[in-house]
């Protein structure tokens, strides 16, 4: 009989082993990577998105408005000016042919105050939110407590304290944007020139409305307190017609970029916008 030879088993060394997992973790490593990247893109371009679907139909909101506004030399008008620069967030009012929130009675007219404002009232459920007021008013002679429209200079600041006030509450404001914390305008008057104030002859000296806001998305806004969000609506500075060439937005990405002080994920979520309004002329 032969003896039958068995052939030697056939097997991984311990050296072997040891490499495969070693690039199976470095495999596993870098997919894991790769999907974190993803995820994080992902997440920053939802919250763009969030952002973008909420400030341009506002930004639409107001152009629509500014191009109703009544700019007739007898009526009045609340905006930044040398009597009320408006430190911090900016709030403006003005009469406009716009339908508005008309009182239960009484024969409307299709005019209204309108106004803008970031609500500064720490006790609301709007605090540093954005928020739009539009009154309808009535015609002339129709009731003896819903105000009509009125001419004058100071009608709107001492008849409508709530267009002029930030904190003051009134039941015709509604929150329009809970995402815009931060709310400043400026000037292009009709000679060229870019200012914080109208010209000499108000209203009249300019031709567009610069608005500029910036907006935080809900997931990166929780991540901050109200106090949280006060120190930033204060870092990003007012318009600057000290400066020749002053670009806001370039000055308020630059603060944005400089915060240490807060989690960097929820300032990464503010989102800076700006946009001119050409105005018609006045009447």
């Amino acid at each position: 009989m032969h003896a039958v030879m068995r052939q030697p088993e056939k097997a991984f060394t311990l050296a072997e082993i040891l490499v495969s997992i070693t690039i199976l973790a470095l495999l596993i490593l870098m997919v894991s990577r790769l999907v974190n990247s993803a995820s994080t893109i992902a997440t920053l371009g939802h919250k763009r998105m969030d952002a973008d679907s909420q400030v341009r139909p506002i930004l639409d909101r107001i152009g629509a408005d500014l191009a109703q506004m009544i700019k007739r030399t007898d009526v009045d008008y609340y905006v930044k000016s040398n009597v009320d620069p408006e430190i911090g967030n900016d709030k403006i009012a003005f009469f406009c042919n716009a339908g508005g929130y008309y009182p239960p009675t009484g024969s409307q007219s299709p005019i209204s105050l309108v106004a803008y404002r970031i609500n500064s009232d720490n006790t609301s459920s709007s605090f540093n939110r954005m928020q739009r007021m539009g009154k309808g008013l009535l015609w002339n002679g129709v009731s003896s407590t819903n105000k009509p429209l009125l001419f004058g200079l100071t009608a709107i600041v001492n008849n409508w304290p709530g267009a002029t006030d930030s904190s003051t509450a009134d039941p015709d404001y509604e929150l329009i944007a809970p995402q815009i914390f931060r709310f400043e305008y400026f000037y292009l008057l009709k000679s060229g020139a870019i200012s914080n104030l109208p010209g000499a002859n108000g209203m009249q000296d300019v031709a567009a409305i610069a608005v500029t806001v910036a907006a935080i998305d809900p997931k990166s806004r929780v991540l901050l307190s109200d106090s949280q969000i006060a120190t930033l609506i204060g870092r990003l500075k007012d318009f600057d017609p000290a400066q020749p060439i002053y670009d806001l937005t370039a000055s308020w990405q630059s603060a944005l970029d400089g915060i240490t002080d807060m989690p960097r994920v929820a300032i990464d979520g503010v989102r800076i916008y700006q946009r001119y309004f050409y105005l018609t002329p006045a009447k």
